[in-house]
């Protein structure tokens, strides 16, 4: 089971008369999500239950951001490319 700790975190007033507070925190937590995710420091099924996403919703949060999903090294992309290569 995670374990879950409370940040405090001061935002200017005015950010928050653009936006419901609890609509900022929702986006704080997606983005954040995203960024660890694509820095490679949280799997995707971590990032989504920080994000309080489903996975298929962090996936096409992900997607709209334009963030790659599926991550290969160069290695990988090429052993895979001579797999399939040889498939047919």
């Amino acid at each position: 089971m995670t374990e879950f700790e409370t940040l405090e975190v001061k935002i200017p007033k005015e950010v928050l008369l653009l936006m419901k507070k609890e609509r900022f925190v929702q986006d704080m937590k997606l983005f954040t999500a995203m960024m660890l995710y694509e820095e490679n420091l949280l799997s995707l099924g971590k990032a989504a239950e920080l994000a309080g996403k489903t996975m298929d919703e962090f996936i096409e949060a992900l997607s709209e951001h334009k963030i790659d999903i599926i991550r290969y090294s160069k290695e990988e992309l090429a052993e895979e490319v001579r797999f399939l290569r040889s498939y047919k």
